[in-house]
């Protein structure tokens, strides 16, 4: 028993040297696995010989082979879960939005759309486990992943939703990627940017809805909708109001309702209104009109204009057109009447663009002579023709004749992300005083607006930047001709017999003076001419008579202060000389009674 144990350790002891011994001599580049020597896996490596087991290459590297024996053979890229690489040289993690459970150099996999990493260097697709938000938003985890199918706010588009769709994109909306949408009535273009026909000038500002350049009078439903006026000039509030009754800004003026008032609501925002028109079946009865003007909020009437107060103009035989001076400015109206007629329609002016009426429109570098430019005020927003601004340009509009405004719109580049500016409007009057200044920024890229606050009157603006840049494609200045001037460009004097030379943009007087009448007060009423006679003739003669009796009453009154006068001096005389004789005063008196 004793020596079949001293065989078993014999036995053993020599399968543990052979062991050894075949360890010792596993080559470089090799390792002893299950007894036998085994060459390094690809990503491993062995420098030395022996029973050491191989190295791991570097993070983010490999092996050509198997079997290297050495760290330079750590040469070929190759990267672990999580990690891509772009270029072949060096490994990136996978970003938000993908995953990789794979080591080498395959790219990462998008997650599920609507899905996204919390973080970069998703392995998983079980990290895909953040939900994508549906509308943009500017912290969207989504943003670059390419998996979101959220859209941009109503009113925007691009990858980072930061342009801006072109103001005639039908519901203000348009497509997420390149901007093009189905545009609003009167609007034109794959992307809606011109904002008319073309016009007799071929500039694209006529908003009728046929032949830019027909005129139909009286017939306001020749406009393209948010328009009116005989040549479709004059930009409607209406449209965007909430009415009573939907067919009062339907634009269309033979839907009516039997009605004596309307409320009017602009969703909390102040509106700056002119003037109004009510157009009737027939506005022959149509009388005591009154406005309510409200705040935003509904909460208080600042201003309640009657009959009296307003200024009126029959237009044709269907509507009125009535201002209330000093009451531009309100969030909400009530508007009475009396009339047997149905309304048809309610129209909010909010003026016409003067900027196409410009005299001209030039621009200059500091120091540098001015430099006419036709592409700003043509009614189109393309990027073709914009001018690009910066704190050493001016712009300016000069007029014919005075005109009066409350708002600038600046347009630039729709196309563009960037283009944010601080921009100053200055307004200045015939003699180039200045009349009112304002500095403002746009909200966003493409609209930047500068509202006055009130009604200025002037001739000429400039435009500057004051910081950034502006690629500034089109200019509106929303106003009219100031009296006594009208007209396209103001250059038309109303008739003297107009009263206050105020009038129409065709030129019909509002009133007449007294002896006139007619659409432009041209005939003349005999009859009123005399009775306007006879009444200075009675004037004349009961101011004459009043002079009379007033120089006779004048001629008593001296005469009374003169006789007064000369008593005082005869007693004062007396009384003075008394005083300075006395001796002849007591001689005179010791005579005593003179004998008849």
């Amino acid at each position: 028993m004793f020596f079949l144990i001293i065989i078993w350790i014999i036995l053993q002891c020599e399968e543990w040297c052979r062991i050894q011994v075949l360890a010792e001599y596993c080559e470089k580049g090799a390792e002893y696995v299950n007894n036998i020597c085994t060459d390094c896996d690809i990503g491993f490596y062995k420098e030395l010989p022996g029973n050491d087991s191989c190295t791991k290459c570097p993070p983010g590297y490999t092996t050509l082979g198997t079997g290297s024996t050495s760290n330079s053979s750590c040469n070929i890229l190759h990267c672990e879960q999580g990690f891509f690489s772009r270029d072949n040289i060096s490994c990136s993690i996978c970003p938000n939005g993908t995953y990789k459970n794979l080591t080498g150099n395959q790219p990462c996999v998008k997650c599920p759309m609507n899905t996204t990493t919390p973080r970069g260097g998703g392995t998983d697709i079980k990290d895909c486990s953040l939900d994508c938000p549906t509308i943009c938003i500017p912290n969207d985890p989504c943003k670059y992943t390419g998996t979101s199918s959220c859209v941009c706010p109503t009113g925007y588009y691009g990858q980072h939703c930061s342009k801006r769709c072109s103001p005639g994109c039908l519901n203000d909306s348009c497509h997420k990627v390149n901007g093009k949408c189905d545009c609003k009535e009167g609007y034109y273009g794959d992307k809606c940017l011109k904002t008319g026909m073309l016009d007799k000038r071929n500039k694209w500002t006529s908003h009728c809805k046929s032949n830019g350049s027909e005129e139909k009078r009286f017939k306001s439903d020749h406009c393209s909708i948010g328009w009116f006026g005989e040549s479709c000039q004059y930009r409607d509030l209406g449209v965007l109001a909430i009415m009573d009754y939907k067919v009062l800004n339907d634009n269309n003026d033979r839907t009516c309702v039997k009605q004596n008032s309307v409320r009017i609501l602009w969703n909390h925002e102040i509106q700056t209104i002119t003037w109004i028109r009510l157009v009737f079946q027939s506005n022959e009865d149509a009388d005591e009109i009154a406005i309510h003007y409200y705040d935003e909020m509904l909460k208080s009437t600042t201003l309640v204009c009657g009959p009296s107060d307003l200024r009126y103009h029959k237009y044709g035989n269907t509507s009125i057109d009535f201002n209330c001076e000093y009451s531009y400015f309100s969030g909400a109206l009530l508007i009475t009447w009396q009339s047997d007629s149905p309304l048809c329609s309610v129209r909010i002016s909010g003026e016409r663009n003067m900027a196409t009426a410009a005299r001209q429109v030039r621009w200059k570098h500091r120091r540098k002579s001015w430099t006419p430019i036709e592409t700003l005020n043509d009614g189109y927003y393309s990027n073709t023709g914009c001018l690009i601004m910066n704190s050493s340009i001016t712009l300016e509009f000069d007029f014919w004749n005075d005109i009066f405004s409350f708002q600038i719109i600046l347009f630039t580049d729709f196309s563009r992300e960037d283009g944010h500016g601080t921009f100053s409007v200055q307004l200045l009057d015939s003699v180039e005083d200045l009349v009112f200044n304002i500095s403002t920024r746009g909200k966003d890229v493409f609209v930047q607006k500068a509202i006055f606050g009130a009604i200025y009157s002037f001739r000429t603006v400039y435009i500057r930047v004051l910081s950034g840049t502006l690629h500034l494609c089109e200019v509106e200045i929303y106003g009219d001709c100031q009296k006594p001037y009208y007209g396209p460009t103001c250059q038309d004097i109303c008739y003297l017999s107009c009263l206050d030379q105020v009038c129409t943009y065709e030129g019909e007087c509002f009133s007449c003076v007294p002896g006139h009448s007619g659409i432009y007060c041209q005939d003349r009423n005999d009859s009123d001419y005399v009775t306007l006679a006879a009444r200075a003739t009675a004037e004349a003669d009961d101011s004459s008579h009043t002079e009379d009796y007033s120089l006779k009453n004048i001629y008593i009154a001296m005469l009374i202060q003169m006789v007064l006068l000369m008593c005082v001096l005869f007693i004062g005389n007396k009384y003075f000389s008394a005083q300075s004789n006395p001796r002849a005063d007591a001689a005179f008196l010791s005579r005593g009674p003179s004998k008849l």
